[in-house]
């Protein structure tokens, strides 16, 4: 490894960032040189909820008439689902037709419904998956039968980088520089990773014409953050 250190400093408010380089950057052949992430840092903006799982259809008047409900793009848990859908449930005596309840010790969710509620989830885009609930009409209270997927299987954080050799997740061989848990903080705090020990990764070239960066779950997902600014510092 060079003895000569440099800092590069990237931000980004997209998951996957392309620099083009002013020229191509020629290294010493001579040299043997090594990459790590010193700092990474975002706003805890993590989209569980986009286009694809946004949709739940909800009937007042016992299964009469449906209103489908799409829920914007955004961070939500399900205390903010039952507030999304208060506008257009109703409630009450202060309660709600229509919402959801967690049981942390089962993690599964209940849903409650009153006064001639139903609750659809058999449509396109469904929000099913993410509360754990099957692809059905459900027109009384229930205990959802399998467990509530709110985090939308976005369980970790990975940083690839195009220039560095090495870095595995389960088995397949992924150019990750560095890796960590999604949810270190809560939803609209801000993340801040700070190695306390930087692992350093081989450099895949001596020729530098553009840097790469993925930022991607466990299923190789890339991670929507929305507009929120992402911070890398490298060394």
């Amino acid at each position: 490894m060079s003895n000569k250190e440099q800092l590069f400093v990237i931000t980004s408010n997209k998951s996957d960032t392309k620099l083009s380089l002013d020229y191509e950057y020629e290294l010493d052949r001579n040299q043997e040189y090594e990459l790590g992430l010193k700092y990474f840092s975002v706003y805890n903006s993590i989209r569980n909820i986009n286009e694809k799982n946004n949709q739940i259809k909800i009937s007042i008047d016992n299964g009469v008439t449906f209103t489908t409900i799409r829920l914007l793009p955004g961070s939500y848990e399900y205390i903010a689902i039952n507030e999304y859908l208060s506008e257009y449930g109703g409630s009450v005596n202060g309660k709600n037709n229509i919402e959801f309840d967690g049981n942390l010790n089962l993690n599964k969710i209940k849903l409650i419904l009153r006064n001639n509620s139903q609750v659809d989830f058999n449509v396109e885009n469904s929000l099913n998956t993410l509360l754990g609930f099957d692809k059905r009409v459900y027109t009384q209270s229930t205990v959802a039968p399998h467990k509530a997927n709110i985090e939308n299987d976005i369980h970790v954080i990975n940083i690839h980088c195009n220039l560095i050799n090495g870095g595995f997740f389960n088995k397949y061989k992924r150019q990750i520089i560095y890796s960590l848990p999604t949810f270190t903080v809560p939803i609209g705090y801000r993340i801040i990773e700070k190695s306390f020990q930087t692992t350093y990764l081989p450099l895949n070239s001596f020729m530098i014409k553009y840097i790469n960066l993925k930022i991607k779950d466990g299923k190789n997902r890339f991670i929507d953050f929305g507009t929120r600014k992402l911070l890398f510092n490298f060394i």
